[in-house]
């Protein structure tokens, strides 16, 4: 019996998540590696993998795969064997990014590597279970990654401040823009929480009763977040009234929260991730910040701020983290605020 593929999701042509159904009932050491990868992907859809995370390792797989594929080989399962991930972890060390500001300048970071190789791990440990002849997953060795400065994406609140008036509110997209920084700072979402929420999810019915603080912004709203778990946060006042402003000034009905002037398949004006980054980017070159900004340090600003004035089991829970050790990663002080901490004790 063959399992029908769903077929109703518009995915990127010759991509392995788009690629027809393999029946691992089919699979041997004759096979392919480029069958046991697509296969191995349908096992993550099929065990509630998120639709953000399937497309990440369908990347990093298809760089191993464009790796062993290289001069026109077709290797098979069976060829899969220690020396070539030995090389494919060389050829990571030296590959240089492909994108950013440093795009070809560089080479990609440890824990960049690291990405990579978990997901070659997994295709591994899958066929392993499917009795296989592929080296076992622990012969992927992992790099050492650097424990992160603790200067590291740290944006005090001076600089936050310098960011959120960064914009021009007078105009439809600098509204927006600043509604958008607002609530990022308030809430510590992702990027990606951010643009997959509803405008429903935030704006009261009108017909319900005005709340006493006078503003039809909910305090409080659900995201779905990362590992497919949902948890609440909670909107202090000023990011609420930038939002009912911003919300205020639109006359669509796309029920996306934040929008752009570019249709999306399916009709919606979402915006997208990449031009959230963008947006954070560019306020932070006209807040005449040095550092190279992105949501996620807004995220690091909050999760702090919550540890710091709450406790980290608080923080824990409001930024969505299934580990405190995680967390704890955030909490890191600048050398500047180690040393203004010492001077007060100790003069």
């Amino acid at each position: 019996m063959r399992i029908t593929r769903d077929t109703g999701e518009a995915k990127a042509a010759n991509g392995l998540i788009s690629a027809s159904y393999v029946d691992p009932r089919d699979l041997g050491p004759n096979s392919p590696v480029r069958d046991l990868a697509r296969a191995y992907l349908q096992e993550l859809r099929d065990k509630g993998r998120s639709e953000t995370t399937l497309p990440r390792y369908e990347r990093f797989l298809v760089e191993f795969l464009e790796f062993v594929e290289r001069d026109g080989a077709a290797p098979r399962v069976r060829d899969i064997d220690l020396r070539i991930l030995k090389a494919f972890g060389s050829h990571l060390t030296r590959r240089r990014l492909l994108a950013g500001r440093d795009a070809g300048k560089r080479p990609i970071s440890a824990a960049s590597k690291n990405l990579h190789l978990i997901a070659l791990r997994g295709l591994l440990k899958f066929g392993v279970l499917l009795d296989l002849p592929v080296p076992a997953p622990e012969k992927v060795e992992l790099a050492k990654a650097p424990d992160p400065s603790p200067d590291a994406r740290h944006l005090d609140q001076q600089k936050l401040e310098r960011l959120l008036e960064s914009f021009d509110t007078a105009t439809d997209d600098g509204l927006r823009n600043r509604a958008l920084l607002e609530f990022l700072a308030a809430t510590g979402c992702r990027v990606s929480e951010l643009v997959a929420l509803d405008r429903d999810k935030l704006e009261l019915d009108q017909r319900a009763v005005n709340p006493k603080d006078g503003v039809r912004i909910a305090d409080e709203l659900t995201v779905f977040g990362k590992g497919s778990r949902y948890r609440r946060v909670f909107l202090r006042m000023r990011a609420r009234e930038w939002l009912e402003r911003y919300l205020r000034s639109r006359k669509d009905k796309d029920p996306a929260l934040f929008i752009t002037g570019r249709k999306k398949e399916g009709g919606s004006y979402r915006m997208s991730v990449k031009m959230a980054q963008t947006i954070v980017a560019e306020a932070a070159k006209r807040a005449g910040l040095a550092e190279s900004v992105s949501p996620h340090w807004l995220r690091h600003a909050a999760i702090t701020s919550w540890a710091t004035q709450m406790n980290v089991p608080a923080a824990q829970r409001l930024a969505g983290h299934r580990n405190v050790a995680t967390t704890s990663r955030y909490l890191g002080s600048t050398d500047a605020e180690l040393k203004e901490l010492y001077k007060k004790r100790f003069g």
